[in-house]
């Protein structure tokens, strides 16, 4: 696959999810042969490059981390960029996290599609199975094998009437991810606000960028009947561009998964880029 960047800068404003600081955001065209998060907050600080060596924690988001810099909560960036097929950013920031937006990846989308895209040249690595890769730990269970298309299809289950069970399967395109999975914003269970709170998450939180599942109802009405399942294909998307690599022919099958396993899946699936 062919690199590419974005033709112009682009600016986004908001407060992160999960610090709740205040942060701008700049996507700045590159050809580096990475993304890469800059804290331009923190003098002297060392860009922090998206690929899976960088990830520091996964607990309610994939964070990275070069030295003394963090970058918290980066899977809803990474994953418009991997549908639109950037392969080139500089992503600078005033603060830790970048602005969560509504919640979903729908704002970073359009701001990327604003800005336009510009060809590089050289080639990207592109993920081709030529056997079916399984990976499980208790229930959590996630698969990759060779297809025609690339194609990811979630499964998620949680012991709750409102959200029992939802599978929603996604061929991953531009066009799709922009009106299918992009707008999926990201969500919480009730009874996790408090300890969320208590370990110094979801402090930016607000029913403006997330939607809570109350014991018989949701805080907000869905956009999805499924958005639950289409969250987390979102969150899968941005987790699997730290390979640093784009999906190719290959279904992606996933149930009960979250950015620990995505993260643990996706080192198994790196290897395979080599063989």
């Amino acid at each position: 696959m062919e690199r590419k960047t974005l033709q112009k800068e682009v600016i986004l404003k908001g407060t992160g999810l999960h610090t709740g600081v205040p942060c701008s955001m700049t996507f700045k065209p590159s050809a580096q042969g990475f993304i890469s998060f800059i804290r331009r907050d923190l003098e002297g600080s060392a860009p922090i490059k998206a690929e899976l060596a960088s990830v520091s924690s996964t607990m309610r988001g994939t964070n990275l981390k070069n030295g003394a810099a963090e970058a918290r909560t980066v899977e809803h960036v990474l994953s418009a960029a991997n549908a639109f097929g950037i392969t080139d950013l500089i992503i600078d920031m005033d603060g830790p996290e970048p602005p969560v937006m509504d919640g979903s990846a729908l704002e970073y989308a359009k701001a990327m599609l604003g800005s336009g895209f510009k060809p590089l040249g050289g080639c990207y690595p592109v993920l081709k199975l030529k056997n079916k890769i399984e990976y499980k730990e208790s229930d959590i269970s996630y698969s990759a094998e060779p297809c025609d298309k690339t194609k990811i299809t979630f499964i998620f289950v949680r012991g709750h009437a409102l959200v029992s069970r939802q599978e929603y399967t996604f061929e991953l395109t531009p066009d799709n991810f922009l009106k299918l999975i992009a707008p999926a914003r990201t969500f919480g269970f009730e009874e996790e606000i408090a300890f969320l709170r208590a370990n110094g998450l979801a402090k930016g939180g607000t029913a403006d960028n997330c939607v809570i599942i109350q014991k018989d109802k949701f805080s907000t009405p869905l956009r999805f009947a499924d958005e639950m399942a289409r969250h987390k294909i979102l969150d899968l998307l941005g987790d699997f561009k730290l390979m640093n690599a784009a999906l190719g022919p290959v279904h992606i099958s996933c149930t009960g998964g979250g950015h620990k396993h995505n993260v643990e899946f996706a080192k198994i699936l790196l290897k395979e880029l080599g063989n």
